[in-house]
This record gives structure tokens, sequence and C-alpha cells, in this order.
């Protein structure tokens, strides 16, 4: 008996349905892929505000960080770029000598690939983002969550080129996760600026405006309000909140 085989346009229509449900799956699935990486870095992030809390109950301040706002709450010697993976110390503070959590260097689940620096938030988000280099940027180097420390009145850093503690005291932080458009914004200028209602908002990621999307995921806390010549985070805190 001679067997019937399918035919050229049976062929094609299976041909055709299979990439009609291949071109609604993959969407879908790059979307659940953004969706899972934001949660892990909410509970990530979560995670490390529970520690930063306790340390701060034993200490009375939070850990300080460095000037190029990435997560590193001591650095050294303070010397850039480091001269091995053991320099970076990404708030080790929390985890020796007293285990506050396991690891201080969770790793960001989107690649940090690029940055943007501006003197307000605004400005930020109009530039054109800087492609770094994980050879001359820490951030991309350690790629992990960015903390930055301040208190009532500036930011909270280290003493630079010396092993001198830093006098001021960290009353506020704020952990920066890049998000899906793995940029991440070096908060200098939005810190010391006085808060904008329509400014901080926009470094927010928002799912909303696209899975894949321009700004950062965010946890703060502590007390950043700040002073008259000094708003010390003030505007990115009370914009996180009411994103939240």
């Amino acid at each position: 008996m001679k067997k019937k085989a399918f035919t050229l346009i049976e062929l094609l229509i299976v041909v055709a349905i299979i990439a009609i449900l291949a071109a609604i799956a993959v969407p879908n699935f790059l979307e659940a892929q953004v969706r899972s990486k934001v949660s892990r870095a909410k509970s990530d992030m979560r995670t490390t505000a529970t520690a930063l809390e306790a340390y701060a109950v034993d200490y009375n301040s939070y850990p300080q960080c460095n000037a190029r706002a990435t997560a590193i709450a001591y650095n050294e010697p303070p010397s850039f770029p480091p001269s091995s993976d053991g320099d970076f110390r990404i708030l080790e503070r929390l985890s020796t000598p007293v285990a506050y959590i396991t690891t201080g260097a969770f790793r960001d689940p989107f690649a940090v690939l690029t940055r943007k620096s501006a003197a307000t938030a605004s400005a930020m988000v109009a530039s054109a983002p800087i492609t770094v280099s994980p050879t001359t940027d820490v951030a991309a180097k350690v790629n992990s969550y960015l903390y930055q420390a301040v208190n009532s009145e500036q930011r909270a850093t280290v003493t630079t080129g010396s092993y001198e503690p830093n006098l001021v005291k960290a009353r506020g932080w704020f952990l920066q996760c890049v998000g899906p458009d793995s940029n991440y914004y070096n908060l200098g200028g939005v810190l010391d600026t006085h808060y904008t209602p329509d400014e901080p908002i926009l470094l927010i990621y928002d799912p909303s405006n696209g899975t894949v999307s321009e700004g950062s995921v965010w946890r703060a806390g502590g007390s950043t309000q700040g002073g008259a010549d000094y708003a010390a985070g003030q505007g990115l805190a009370t914009a996180i909140t009411n994103a939240n």
C-alpha cells in the first residue's frame, strides 16, 4: 500500500503555526525572566536592609560608603583600581566581625553595563549613558548592589587616602539595583540637591512603563531628612516611598 505523505502546503501550515506560537511564547518568557530578576533583587535588598538595621542597633549608625557610590563600605588600601578582588570590601561590616548576614556581596541579577552622572535627576535621565568597563569601574567589576550612606547634612563617606575613621555617622542609606536597563546612577549630585517632586521619581524603575525600561530598583532606610543647605537624599527617599 502506498503511504500518504504530507504535502508542501501542510508542512508550511505547521511551520507557520510553530512560528506564531514561538512569537507569542518567547517575549513572555523574556518578560518573565525580567520580572523574576526584579523580584530577586527586591528580596536581596530586603535581606540586606534587615542586616543594616541590626548593625545600626549595635553601633548607632549604618556602615559608611565610599565617594564613588558603589556598594563598598570600606576600601583599604584606598586606591583605584584595587590591586586584587580582595581589596573590594562590599558592606563587609555586615558579615564581619559580627555576622548580621552571611555576605554583604549580593550579586546584582542584572549586569552593570553603563553609568549616568549629573547634578539633577532630570539631567541624568536626559544624558547619554556611558559604557563602563570592569577594568576601570568598580561597580561593573563587582556587579553588586550599590550602597550609599548619608547623614542629616551630607554623605557619610570614608575618609579618602587615610586609615583614620570618618567621624560623620551614617543615619540613612540607599541600595540600588541597576534594573533591566543595566545602567547605574552616580548619586552625588542628586543627593546634594533639595527635593524636587518631579525629579527623583525619574530614576525609579516602573514596570508599567515596560518590563524593560529605564530606572533602577531601590530600597532606602534610616533618616534622610536634610538640613537647610543639604538635602542628603531627602528627595530620592520620598520618591522611593511614594513609588512603593
